[in-house]
């Protein structure tokens, strides 16, 4: 296996939100929750970094309104209980407004590129992502348009930074680097949305 570093050089603007590690960006792509052949993991932990913005300009904040609009949505009365005796699904516009609208603010980075520090098989890596276009959130609207994917060998294992420090969420009790780091809750394996995989982590700073 290879230790090497991935990289998106962007066209637009990326909105990121947690870790968006390597690992969970290929199970995306592919559709499947286990990519050990393509990156070395050990119980669970793969040696994949979270992706780290490069040579950010600046910043910019972000929203979107999104809308439950409860008139046309079947499955409202599953969002907003009648409160009515006979169960009555008519709501009035202060119940509409409970399942209207809602602004999602985020901030977008305007960055030459992420990067992904990793250990597995380099070319097959590379050979899946080819195909990802946008990469972070809202996609759809613009942001994280790739210009193009490349990938070199580095000496970092996707586990540990050049100052000790972590690349990703890993345990505590399987951090083995030392440092004077500041533990965390967080996801450090997939499904990331499961609170069962939730621990103490050493984390890494994500900074823009």
């Amino acid at each position: 296996m290879d230790t090497f570093v991935l990289r998106a050089r962007l066209r637009s603007p990326v909105i990121q939100r947690g870790y968006s590690t390597l690992d969970a960006l290929l199970m995306a792509v592919l559709g499947r929750g286990d990519v050990t052949d393509l990156l070395h993991c050990v119980d669970g932990l793969y040696y994949a970094s979270a992706g780290f913005p490069v040579d950010v300009i600046g910043q910019s904040p972000a929203s979107f309104v999104a809308s439950m609009r409860p008139e046309h949505t079947p499955c409202w009365g599953h969002v907003i209980q009648p409160n009515t005796k006979d169960g009555d699904v008519q709501i009035g516009l202060a119940r509409r407004r409970e399942g209207g609208n809602v602004l999602n603010a985020y901030t977008a980075s305007t960055a030459r590129a992420v990067e992904w520090y990793a250990t597995g098989h380099m070319d097959a890596v590379l050979a899946v992502v080819q195909s990802v276009s946008f990469i972070g959130k809202k996609r759809s609207a613009g942001y994280g348009e790739v210009e193009h994917w490349h990938a070199q060998h580095d000496d970092l294992d996707g586990l540990i930074g050049y100052l000790g420090e972590p690349l990703r969420p890993v345990p505590t009790e399987r951090w083995t680097a030392g440092g004077d780091w500041i533990p965390m809750e967080a996801a450090w394996k997939a499904p990331y949305w499961d609170v069962r995989n939730r621990t103490c982590c050493f984390v890494p700073t994500m900074t823009a």
